[in-house]
């Protein structure tokens, strides 16, 4: 059973999440993967795992995504059932502005609070999440993990710049995630991507080099304020 609020433009989102019992002011993880194909989230299960639900548990961290039945939330629902993780787990999702109904048969039922928005054209729910992102933050450290990603992961990624939060590219996971570790990395990539890699928003990580390295990885961007990356060794 999750807990959930509707939202529009006038919400103070910071009070409506405290209205579900959420802790706000946390170290927030936001997951960016719209529109993968299901081949590129089936090979992403040991990594949310030890990733994802590794660090979020060790650093008391909320976890933001779309809330969605299918795609990256519904993996990351099972990563978190199957790890039995105690960290809230809050999806953004959009309703039927017209009837002010929710699909419940599409969202994932692993999410303990829900969000409910404004259904819109283009971009409309990534910003909502990046918003919501925000609020649960409330100016504590917040990263957003860009794995894989279809077409609309490009809006996804750019609102979360538009927050202006770090956006932690896994490369070799496929799709807009790969484009933006290529621009990191200088080489050849879609244009949007260099774009956003411009920003100096965005770094990448190489999950090659071992999950502990990635989650060291993301568990020190959430918690030194200039991170680009891991932590210089001693």
């Amino acid at each position: 059973m999750a807990l959930g609020v509707r939202a529009d433009p006038g919400t103070d989102l910071g009070q409506a999440l405290r209205a579900m019992g959420l802790t706000t002011g946390v170290p927030t993880v936001v997951a960016v993967s719209a529109g993968s194909r299901p081949a590129q989230l089936s090979r992403l299960g040991p990594l949310l795992e030890k990733v994802v639900v590794a660090v979020a548990e060790s650093v008391d961290a909320t976890v933001v995504d779309e809330g969605d039945a299918g795609g990256l939330a519904a993996a990351l629902g099972r990563a978190r059932r199957r790890k039995n993780a105690g960290f809230p787990l809050l999806g953004v999702a959009s309703q039927d502005g017209g009837s002010n109904q929710v699909d419940a048969d599409g969202l994932d039922s692993a999410h303990t609070h829900l969000v409910f928005v404004p259904a819109g054209p283009g971009p409309g729910l990534a910003r909502w999440v990046a918003s919501v992102a925000t609020a649960v933050a409330g100016g504590n450290r917040s990263v957003a993990l860009a794995v894989a990603g279809g077409e609309p992961a490009w809006d996804s990624v750019a609102a979360q710049i538009g927050a202006d939060r770090l956006v932690m590219a896994v490369a070799r996971s496929g799709g807009v995630a790969d484009q933006l570790a290529a621009a990191v990395a200088g080489r050849p990539a879609d244009g949007r991507a260099h774009a956003l890699v411009a920003s100096g928003q965005v770094f990448a990580v190489d999950p090659a080099r071992g999950a502990a390295h990635v989650a060291d990885t993301l568990r020190n961007a959430l918690s030194r304020p200039d991170a680009l990356g891991p932590a210089p060794e001693h």
